[in-house]
């Protein structure tokens, strides 16, 4: 039931909001957390290497995550660009971090993993 709820939630909110995901694409929920990707950011650099937005929202705390990641397939590896926080209600930023994050690896169970699927195959 939460994870109805935040979903409804979130196509509730989306559909009235004007922010930086336009087209969002569900990824998956756990509990209060749902996860999107905003499939008109994606930049294919090759391949195999592309980047994306990938949002994150946490009703529970009422904020929403925005990640700009770049993606390379082929090794598995993601590297957050840069990102920022939001309030879930009003959109208000209340951070942001242009700053490079280390190279990260992510399985394909991973919310990264069904985000690099649904990109690159649909499925």
């Amino acid at each position: 039931m939460k994870k109805f709820l935040t979903i409804l939630a979130a196509i509730i909110f989306f559909s009235g909001a004007t922010c930086s995901a336009e087209n969002l694409k569900f990824i998956d929920a756990n509990g209060d957390t749902g996860y999107y990707y905003d499939a008109d950011t994606v930049e294919t650099e090759s391949s195999s290497v592309f980047s994306v937005d990938m949002v994150v929202i946490k009703a529970n705390l009422n904020q929403m995550y925005v990640y700009n990641v770049r993606i390379n397939h082929a090794e598995r590896t993601y590297r957050i660009l840069a990102s920022k926080i939001l309030s879930y209600d009003t959109r208000a930023e209340i951070e942001s971090n242009n700053s490079r994050r280390p190279v990260q690896s992510y399985s394909d169970r991973s919310e990264f993993g069904q985000m690099v699927r649904l990109i690159l195959y649909g499925r």
